[in-house]
């Protein structure tokens, strides 16, 4: 029974975290450690964390001031040593059979690196109305088809991967960037893919992902801005028609610039702006730039305006 290493960052979850650990020791495979990574939490976290690891020593809790997601999710692979490594955000909970039945699925699909299951999406503590995770399963996905689904969407929900440690050893630890925060599972999936390894989605339901008032997804500009760097990051020219890849980065990065010069937050626009004119220096990013520079936040109804017309512009065209 090869070791499995769950890492579970946790952060102000003194609420969900004893129901998102027993769904771990409630595991029918039972050859796992679990890395509680308390990412300086300021409530009861970290007290219900070390009750669980002194009745089990299965269970390990890491100290570390706030770093965010990626930051303590790193923290927990570092310290890992399993052959395995799964995720477990401490909101979230598993099906007592989800481990065993991705290493049963690992056994008849040798060449996956990435087992990952079905599951459901419920809200708060409403266990009873479950709704269906949008993701797809019951095959093996080869790394090129992988790579141009995962593009269009985040179809792999974190909660549900088994990762072979030998595949994070190749691709290196999570993003830790600002800019990324939130997707830094999506930008995991699509490095693997690019790399040539292999997923197999498991068809059981297995896990149930919590909706509440904190998730990440529900901050729009962050969200917006965390997948556009995502896209960026793992563009591969030679997978996209020039021409499409043009009008989908304009579609996605026009509103995303409206939106931070209302914030004020120049420095994200720098960061977007200089990652799109490494793929297309394209003169209607130079010009956003230069009335940003010039005027900062009032460039606010120039750009608004430049931004409306283009995005007018690329509906007709289409």
């Amino acid at each position: 029974m090869e070791l499995i290493s769950i890492i579970m960052p946790a952060y102000n979850v003194e609420r969900f975290i004893e129901a998102s650990i027993k769904s771990v020791l409630e595991q029918t495979y039972t050859n796992w450690e679990l890395l509680i990574i308390n990412d300086g939490s300021t409530d009861n976290t970290r007290h219900i964390a070390q009750g669980f690891s002194s009745r089990d020593s299965r269970v390990r809790v890491i100290n570390q001031e706030n770093k965010r997601l990626g930051a303590a999710r790193n923290t927990g692979i570092r310290n890992s040593k399993g052959f395995w490594i799964a995720f477990l955000d401490s909101d979230d909970l598993w099906s007592p059979t989800k481990l065993e039945a991705e290493i049963s699925a690992s056994n008849k699909f040798p060449t996956a690196s990435i087992i990952y299951t079905d599951g459901w999406i419920f809200q708060h503590e409403d266990l009873k109305n479950l709704s269906p995770y949008p993701t797809i399963v019951g095959k093996l996905i080869g790394h090129k088809e992988m790579y141009k689904m995962e593009y269009e969407k985040n179809y792999i929900p974190v909660l549900s991967v088994l990762v072979k440690r030998s595949l994070i050893d190749q691709i290196g630890l999570q993003e830790e960037r600002k800019t990324f925060y939130g997707c830094e599972d999506w930008d995991y999936w699509l490095r693997m893919a690019r790399v040539g390894a292999d997923f197999y989605g498991v068809p059981q339901k297995l896990f149930y992902y919590r909706r509440h008032g904190n998730n990440m997804s529900d901050n729009g500009v962050n969200m917006h801005l965390a997948q556009t760097s995502v896209l960026l990051k793992n563009f591969e020219q030679e997978v996209f028609m020039t021409k499409e890849a043009t009008s989908m980065f304009k579609k996605l990065i026009s509103p995303l610039i409206v939106g931070l010069i209302k914030e004020k937050r120049f420095t994200d626009i720098d960061f977007i702006l200089n990652e799109i004119q490494k793929i297309f220096p394209a003169t209607f990013y130079k010009r956003i730039e230069g009335l940003i520079k010039i005027g900062g936040y009032f460039a606010l109804i120039p750009v608004a305006i430049i931004v409306k017309l283009q995005l007018l512009k690329l509906r007709y065209l289409n």
